[in-house]
């Protein structure tokens, strides 16, 4: 049990390393606001910290993981796999790419942001959740009603700021000039869909 402990905080702790260097090197950090991407890894990085403490307390003294931590890691993880799912689906493969230069401090390739934001730590959070963190309890299934609400109110507020043209969309998936709007309000649609669907997959395996 310890070694697990032990073994999901070194992975937190890469989490959290990760994280932070790529989002202290964004030039606007309003930016975190803005894009679904920068918002989940910024969340992600606030879990793992949290999460940091409550295993080093537990791998110290031998006190349980509160469940709350690890509602807060399932809400985090989710998220970042449905991030790495968005990018490799929607954004992914020549196709509109959010984060460029433009986005970054002078001299930070984009490309390693993408690569942090979109598959290291995904995959990473994904590993210790359903393998290293496995044994401490999360059996309260509320948390999969609580883990759809962060997504779901950022895709709401995305939909009311593009079509009231309040800012200017940063994913460009609901663009007047699109050829098939209804492919594009489907893409839209199946980026919340698609979340809960990995909420609820992920639930049942760990």
């Amino acid at each position: 049990m310890k070694l697990m402990l032990i073994v999901a905080l070194i992975l937190n702790l890469v989490i959290s390393g990760c994280e932070l260097y790529a989002l202290v090197h964004i030039k606007d950090k309003l930016n975190i606001l803005k894009y679904y991407t920068y918002l989940q890894n910024f969340l992600s990085l606030i879990v793992s910290l949290i999460c940091c403490i409550y295993l080093t307390i537990s791998i110290v003294s031998g006190e349980t993981v509160p469940e709350f931590v690890m509602g807060l890691r399932y809400i985090a993880t989710c998220g970042l796999v449905a991030t790495m799912f968005i990018f490799i689906v929607f954004l992914g493969n020549g196709k509109k790419i959010a984060i460029t230069e433009d986005d970054f401090q002078p001299g930070f390739n984009p490309k390693k942001a993408n690569i942090i934001f979109h598959y290291v730590c995904p995959i990473v959070s994904l590993l210790s959740f359903v393998v290293f963190e496995r044994q401490i309890d999360l059996s309260n299934d509320i948390w999969t009603a609580i883990t759809a609400i962060p997504s779901c109110i950022y895709w709401i507020v995305y939909i009311v700021l593009t079509k009231t043209k309040l800012w200017e969309e940063p994913y460009d998936f609901t663009a007047t000039d699109k050829k098939n709007n209804f492919i594009e309000v489907l893409t839209v649609l199946l980026i919340p869909l698609s979340f809960i669907a990995i909420s609820f997959i992920l639930w049942n395996i760990k």
